[in-house]
């Protein structure tokens, strides 16, 4: 039996190439789509002279740029500073606003010297989270706008 019995596997059959090529467009087409980075874990050192002092920044910016700012992303959060030094890591959580007493979506922690700040949670990994953390790494770089 010769190759005609198996155009399938034939790399120069025309059908197999354009559904190749169908199937390549998709691809980059679903890629186009998303106008945003996805997020993931931060771990990021920063110039700051305590681990509580970085995430006063933060808190402070994160009040003011995520949750009262009217952004959609944001509108059914609300962050808790843990800032007390007694009692393990500073940190501070961000919770659904309807379930406060739940586990929280995302942990900004700041711990160490020189101070490096964490975020981890299932918020981490969407595109949320990539804002997030976009904002603590300009933050903790000197800018303070929204």
């Amino acid at each position: 039996m010769g190759r005609a019995g198996h155009s399938g596997s034939d790399p120069q059959n025309p059908v197999r190439r354009a559904t190749c090529a169908a199937l390549m467009t998709a691809l980059l087409l679903l890629s186009a789509c998303q106008t945003e980075p996805m997020g993931g874990a931060l771990n990021l050192e920063v110039d700051a002279s305590t681990p509580v002092a970085a995430l006063q920044k933060i808190n402070s910016n994160g009040a003011k740029c995520w949750m009262r700012s009217g952004d959609r992303r944001f509108r059914n959060l609300h962050m808790i500073p843990e800032l007390d030094t007694r009692v393990g890591r500073p940190r501070l959580l961000i919770m659904r606003s309807k379930n406060q007493q739940g586990l929280p979506l995302l942990v900004i922690e700041a711990s160490g010297s020189p101070t490096t700040i964490s975020t981890y949670g299932p918020l981490a990994s969407t595109q949320t989270g990539a804002r997030i953390n976009a904002d603590i790494m300009r933050w903790s770089g000197g800018t303070t706008g929204c």
